[in-house]
């Protein structure tokens, strides 16, 4: 069973259910859900909760459910392990927590061997959400890179969250999924441009520029998606999650979800 089949990771995990993987018990794989602010706590717990109450007495042996890199401090640095308190600053993120623990009474009181996978960013065949804005600015040329920047951030491929899933489905606990690399946001921006068919260096402007450039031409819309604090503070912070527990639960070999981007990784299945 699955739902959000239709979204990331759902669509690469009934392919791969479909060919090749059969489950040997009863599996529910939770993967509908939102990061988006809007709407979090109605499509994330409140929906999880109906979901749970119309399986009645019928439940799944297995439960794997998909939460969030949001869960934790934006901002909460490198090596951030399963161990790391949730510190959620979106109500996205927070609401992907209170599901979390929602399962987790309810699989605990019915013997239902629960899942929790944490996947980084996401990227796939029809993304969405922040890195869908975050692409569309980089190809109309609205992405400005501030120099001194160099954040980092966790990422993986939707495929791969999937592969781990299937792989996972039976252990209970807390995964973190990620392709285990750090990367910054310059190379991600550039990844994006490559995508898109023409590699291209990112625009740099000093702090102190950019920072001049906003006050004084903020209200022009371009310059506003370019250097407004909507766009530039979640690229200023770093959140790289430490993998080490999913590889060795599983022992996939994580693609370089920044090469897939670009389209330069020889091993990946690419659609198209």
């Amino acid at each position: 069973m699955i739902t959000g089949a239709a979204g990331l990771p759902g669509r690469y995990l009934h392919d791969i259910l479909k060919s090749s993987a059969p489950q040997p018990e009863l599996t529910l794989f939770h993967c509908a859900g939102t990061e988006e602010e809007d709407r979090a706590e109605e499509l994330n717990t409140v929906a999880t909760a109906r979901l749970l109450d119309s399986l009645g007495d019928d439940v799944p042996r297995r439960l794997v459910y998909v939460s969030s890199w949001q869960v934790y401090s934006p901002d909460a640095g490198e090596g951030v392990d399963e161990t790391r308190p949730t510190f959620a600053r979106s109500e996205a993120g927070r609401s992907k927590a209170r599901t979390e623990l929602l399962l987790e009474k309810w699989a605990a009181a019915r013997g239902v061997v629960l899942t929790v996978v944490r996947p980084a960013l996401m990227f796939g065949t029809g993304i969405d959400g922040c890195m869908k804005r975050l692409f569309d600015r980089v190809v109309a040329g609205r992405y400005v890179h501030i120099r001194g920047n160099d954040a980092r951030i966790s990422a993986v491929t939707a495929f791969d969250v999937a592969r781990a899933m299937v792989r996972l489905a039976g252990t209970p606990g807390i995964f973190n999924i990620s392709d285990g690399r750090s990367h910054t946001w310059l190379s991600l921006a550039e990844a994006m441009s490559a995508n898109a068919g023409a590699v291209k260096r990112m625009p740099h402007l000093p702090p102190r520029w950019a920072s001049v450039a906003y006050r004084w031409f903020g209200s022009v819309p371009w310059v506003a998606d370019a250097l407004g604090p909507d766009s530039l503070e979640p690229v200023s912070r770093t959140l790289v999650l430490d993998n080490s527990r999913v590889r060795q639960a599983t022992g996939i070999e994580f693609h370089d979800t920044i090469e897939v981007i670009a389209r330069r990784s020889k091993d990946y299945p690419y659609e198209n």
